[in-house]
């Protein structure tokens, strides 16, 4: 069955740290190798079913993470996404892709130095 409602990706936040509500506490695209980047995706609209992929690769295409969470939102909802490595991320650009059903939606670009 097709997906009657209507959701769209508002807008991408990357940040170091989450606050009570999951949302990005300090928003910035520099990190440090050893720090979690959190990404929160800000969706609006109503849908049953979606599929909202988190994909965050590395400057040479490779992929790094990606993980894929089925939202039924109605209105404003907020979906978080982070990557970390114990041995520290390695130093470079990064971006981080937003798919919704399978289509790109967004992409933000941060640095680890």
């Amino acid at each position: 069955a097709a997906d009657a409602g209507v959701l769209d990706v508002a807008d991408v936040s990357l940040g170091k740290s989450l606050d009570a509500n999951r949302r990005v506490a300090d928003e910035t695209d520099d990190f440090a190798r050893r720090d979690t980047v959190f990404a929160v995706v800000r969706t609006t609209g109503t849908a049953s079913n979606a599929t909202l992929t988190g994909r965050f690769t590395f400057e040479d295409g490779q992929v790094v993470s990606e993980r894929s969470e089925t939202i039924s939102p109605s209105g404003e909802a907020y979906t978080e996404f982070h990557i970390s490595q114990p041995g520290g991320l390695q130093a470079g650009k990064y971006t981080f892709i937003v798919l919704l059903n399978g289509g790109e939606a967004e992409r933000t670009e941060f640095e680890v130095k």
